[in-house]
């Protein structure tokens, strides 16, 4: 059974990875504990691991978003291309009939829903998909914190707008297959061009100011 602590951390950072704290936030033991009704050691417990996850930062009051330079995002950016790129190259060489039918599962899935945020989520648990099929849950859990810090420092606003994840699907579509045929040259530089595509719209993103459609 899930922690309280845990539970809260859950919830702040699904917060933190989605958008929902405006960057001038403060997070304040005392009224977190009030809104969640707990005591305020797990919220307290909850907020230092995501202090180290790198998602906020101690302030006098309590804990802010953790704001980046133009220059830590690209980083951030380069580092998450590169080590997704190397699971699913990994992926291609270690991938079993069972990941295969996951991935499958997970694309037809995406391909045929209509809503969103449950194509994004569909999305999401592909690259969950991709990694797990790597079997190498070391580059993965490092993995796991970069990609928080990329969605907390510049979180995906999605427009509802027609074939908008049109090239995404694509994109999933060709890496899953080159994972399929066991080419992990192809598999790396599938997933390094997916990332590129990803990099570059979320910081046009992030300079419009974009928010997310209602």
């Amino acid at each position: 059974m899930k922690s309280t602590r845990d539970t809260i951390y859950d919830e702040l950072k699904h917060r933190l990875t989605s958008g929902s704290y405006p960057q001038d936030t403060s997070l304040v033991p005392l009224a977190l504990s009030e809104e969640f009704e707990v005591s305020r050691t797990p919220v307290r417990e909850a907020l230092a691991l995501l202090e180290r996850d790198g998602l906020l930062v101690g302030t006098r009051r309590g804990f802010a978003v953790r704001l980046r330079t133009d220059e830590e995002m690209l980083e951030l950016f380069e580092l998450r291309a590169v080590l997704d790129a190397l699971l699913a190259s990994a992926a291609a060489l270690r991938r079993s009939p069972v990941d295969l039918a996951k991935l499958d599962a997970v694309i037809e899935r995406a391909g045929t829903a209509t809503d969103a945020e449950e194509i994004r989520r569909d999305l999401n648990q592909w690259h969950d998909t991709v990694r797990s099929a790597a079997h190498n849950t070391t580059v993965s859990s490092l993995l796991h914190t970069v990609d928080a810090q990329v969605k907390t420092s510049a979180p995906w606003r999605t427009r509802t707008v027609e074939n908008t994840f049109d090239a995404a699907l694509a994109q999933h579509r060709a890496i899953t297959e080159a994972i399929r045929a066991q080419d992990p040259e192809a598999a790396r530089l599938r997933m390094l061009e997916h990332h590129e595509h990803d990099r570059d719209t979320r910081i046009r993103q992030k300079v419009r100011g974009d928010t997310a459609d209602t």
